[in-house]
């Protein structure tokens, strides 16, 4: 065997080993785009979650107040006097 054969060996291992590697880091990438891909799913259903109760939580609110907001206005106004008692103000400063 001559130069040129080893040569041709030499640089035949050296892409094999190359194919190897590139061959390997592909699936190794696809693991982590995969991986990636469970978290961002998972994330996602958490974030939808929340705003199903977000916007469950602001239809009740809004519900609430468009029925009743005379009887909040009269609920804001006993915590009012309640909240200026507890604070110690005396007739003297409402008037």
């Amino acid at each position: 065997m001559g130069p040129g054969g080893i040569a041709t060996i030499i640089a035949a291992s050296a892409l094999l080993v190359i194919a190897f590697a590139i061959s390997y880091t592909v699936i190794r990438v696809g693991r982590v785009v995969d991986e990636l891909q469970k978290t961002l799913k998972s994330v996602n259903r958490v974030v939808s979650t929340a705003e199903s109760f977000t916007e469950k939580v602001t239809g009740s609110i809004t519900d609430l107040v468009e029925k009743n907001s005379g009887l909040l206005k009269v609920i804001g106004s006993v915590i009012g006097a309640l909240v200026g008692k507890k604070f110690g103000r005396s007739e003297r400063e409402h008037e």
